[in-house]
């Protein structure tokens, strides 16, 4: 003998697996957004960056500021700038440290602006139309609209130098892009 569940009741029983079935479903995922930090947890993070940058820690630092700088952290972009004009854990590469150069200058920070513009004069013309590639590149995906973060100028405490403090827009969704590590990974053509 078959028991035959009214309409409603059945239309409730399947309702009931449908979003069990999705909610399994959804939980198995794997999600590809990336975490946003606090903004307290970031500025840690790229606080112990810069102080491990100027402590010769270069590996350490690049592990603290590489993530911070795909995300728009104009500090990060900074000193990501000098570790590849120097060579500092990374391969040195001039065209790399311009790009990150130029995507931290969006902030106008003077002396980050007179140093670009100070090395872009002294470089060919070719060099000049590479770095104006890269940096084009750099801004479209780290700069500040890219990433969606806004940014003020502020100083650090006792030294009172001038840093930028930056905030992210979670709220907006943004992707995040693996930094070069080489210039074989570069995309220098024309969008």
């Amino acid at each position: 003998m078959r028991i035959q569940l009214p309409f409603s009741a059945r239309s409730s029983v399947l309702k009931t697996v449908f979003y069990l079935l999705m909610c399994l479903l959804l939980l198995s995922c794997q999600s590809t957004s990336v975490n946003i930090k606090a903004i307290d947890v970031i500025d840690r993070q790229q606080k112990s960056g810069i102080k491990l940058y100027e402590n010769g820690e270069y590996e350490k630092a690049f592990d603290e500021l590489n993530e911070l700088a795909a995300w728009g952290y104009k500090d990060s972009q900074y000193a990501l700038a000098f570790m590849f004009l120097k060579g500092l854990h990374v391969e040195q590469s001039t065209l790399i440290g311009m790009g990150w150069l130029g995507v931290a200058a969006e902030s106008n920070i003077k002396e980050w602006t007179t140093l670009f513009d100070k090395l872009y004069s002294s470089a060919t013309d070719e060099d000049k139309n590479k770095f104006d590639l890269i940096t084009a590149d750099y801004k479209s995906k780290f700069g500040l609209k890219a990433q969606h973060v806004s940014c003020k100028k502020a100083t650090n405490g006792y030294s009172r130098r001038v840093v930028m403090r930056c905030i992210k827009n979670v709220d907006r969704r943004t992707t995040y892009y693996k930094i070069d590590l080489t210039e074989a990974t570069l995309s220098l053509t024309n969008n």
